[in-house]
């Protein structure tokens, strides 16, 4: 009992001192910079790293909408688009931020299937639903959203992350190569994974 008290009272201690760190990743379907960040940084992040953010995926990269909504253009073309709009959707019927993270992971992988549905099939979703979705106005409206956001901070660079809410230049920097030391700062983390 005594010792279950103690590894209680420690836990509780760590997560007084934990800063909640929010962190909004911009990015886009077929840009090889953004599926370099999701594989040497976002998955490599030790769980309990990943468990002391809040994460927010944000798939529109440098596209634009045409007539509000009405088509896109991607930088990497139509199916830079449609896989974006794939992953709004699909992102959108996940129940919880390890299923976000497992989806991002499995489809940004230059072995990913590049039309999306294989790892969407893995998320374990309603494959009918994310096609109504990908097919119909909500699919738009999740894009549209995408882009509105992503205006907000008109990216120069694909991915950009921003933490808690403001764009740091040497924070984006440095999130290509030390995303988990960036989270441990912010979180006030030491220890395991920092």
């Amino acid at each position: 009992m005594k010792q279950s008290l103690a590894v209680f009272l420690i836990l509780a201690a760590f997560a007084a001192n934990v800063q909640a760190v929010t962190v909004d990743i911009y990015y886009a379907h077929l840009c090889p910079d953004s599926v370099r960040f999701v594989q040497d940084q976002l998955l490599t992040l030790n769980p309990t790293l990943l468990n002391a953010i809040t994460l927010d995926f944000i798939p529109f990269g440098k596209a634009e909408s045409v007539n509000n909504g009405q088509s896109f253009i991607c930088q990497h073309g139509p199916a830079e688009c449609e896989g974006n709009r794939i992953q709004s959707c699909i992102l959108s019927m996940l129940p919880n931020q390890q299923a976000k993270v497992n989806y991002v992971g499995c489809q940004m992988s230059f072995t990913a299937d590049p039309r999306g549905w294989e790892c969407a099939f893995r998320s374990g979703v309603n494959l009918n639903a994310a096609e109504t979705c990908v097919e119909g106005t909500q699919g738009t409206t999740l894009q549209l959203e995408a882009e509105r956001r992503t205006q907000l901070i008109a990216p120069a660079f694909i991915p950009t992350i921003v933490f808690n809410g403001q764009f740091d230049q040497g924070l984006q920097d440095r999130s290509l190569t030390d995303f988990a030391g960036i989270i441990c700062e912010l979180a006030g983390l030491t220890g395991v994974g920092c």
